[in-house]
């Protein structure tokens, strides 16, 4: 009997060991209208940034990358969703998002609370480094979040605060600004 108990532990302790957290991709239980949320956060667009129109809930697909990791310093792409695959923005209603793949992704080396950035951006570049001219980009922020190991249902990103898109600065706007700075400052050293 005692050989079979500690085979048993010894087993559960193995599987432990091997066993990976994971988080559905997916914001849909989430009710916080505040842009400014900390958590139970959506999408926003602010298309004018700070100009008299307000940030409202995302009412179109956007873009989007997942980061994801056992710590705030491990954070990896877990998935981009770009283009024709980024269909789950907007989803479930304004300010949702739905993974189309309806996959769970695994986060290596958790088991209970992982930690999590979502960049967003609306535009039609590839990525939220480039996402195009005229484009709104948004970024969360790393936040840590609950996960579950299978065959328990992994949990939506309830910790996730609320992220506004907003216009993202032209090359050529900061091209401008950069040499309108050079210029006052040769000015400035003339006097």
């Amino acid at each position: 009997m005692k050989k079979f108990l500690l085979t048993l532990s010894l087993i559960g302790i193995g599987a432990g060991a091997f066993a990976q957290g994971q988080i559905n991709l997916d914001n849909l239980d989430n009710a916080n209208t505040s842009p400014t949320a900390t958590s139970g956060g959506l999408f926003f667009f602010d298309p004018d940034l700070n100009g008299p129109i307000a940030p409202f809930l995302a009412n179109t697909d956007f873009n989007v990358s997942f980061y994801g990791g056992s710590d705030a310093a491990s954070l990896v792409l877990l998935r981009t969703f770009a283009g024709a695959t980024a269909v789950g923005g907007n989803g479930f209603g304004p300010g949702t998002f739905t993974d189309p793949l309806g996959a769970a992704a695994t986060i290596q080396g958790a088991t209970t609370t992982a930690f999590f950035r979502i960049d967003a951006w609306l535009g039609n570049g590839p990525s939220f480094i480039n996402p195009g001219s005229g484009a709104l980009t948004g970024s969360s922020g790393v936040f840590s979040n609950p996960i579950s190991i299978p065959p328990g249902t992994p949990p939506d990103f309830v910790n996730m605060p609320g992220i506004v898109l907003v216009p993202f600065p032209e090359p050529n706007t900061c091209a401008l600004a950069g040499l309108g700075a050079a210029v006052l400052l040769i000015l400035r050293r003339r006097k």
